[in-house]
């Protein structure tokens, strides 16, 4: 299947991504977010706000096609996301959160 890419300019390399979602990508993402659900008897009775992160990665991992510094091409990894400057992590997170709420 050939897909439709979209380069997100960071201020030390280029990241290519997916432009939406599959059927696929979209329910392992949410179930990803469905895993910090607490229920119980009396059905949900909070939410583990530290799966958000988990999610954010999940995220990254499904979008990010590749990763270009100067001429060093690379795959996602969770060391390189960690790396990131924290503008430079919110600028495509605010890319990829685009896709999560993208209607397929």
């Amino acid at each position: 299947m050939t897909r439709e890419l979209k380069t997100i300019q960071l201020s030390n390399c280029e990241v290519e991504i997916i432009t939406s979602l599959t059927w696929g990508e979209k329910e392992r993402l949410q179930g990803v977010f469905l895993k910090g659900a607490k229920v119980g008897a009396d059905g949900l009775n909070g939410y583990d706000m530290s799966i958000l992160y988990e999610a954010k990665l999940k995220l990254m991992e499904l979008a990010i096609v590749s990763i270009k510094c100067g001429e060093e091409v690379s795959k996602f990894s969770n060391e390189w996301v960690e790396n990131l400057s924290a503008e430079d992590g919110d600028k495509l997170y605010e890319e990829l959160e685009k896709l999560n709420k993208k209607k397929q």
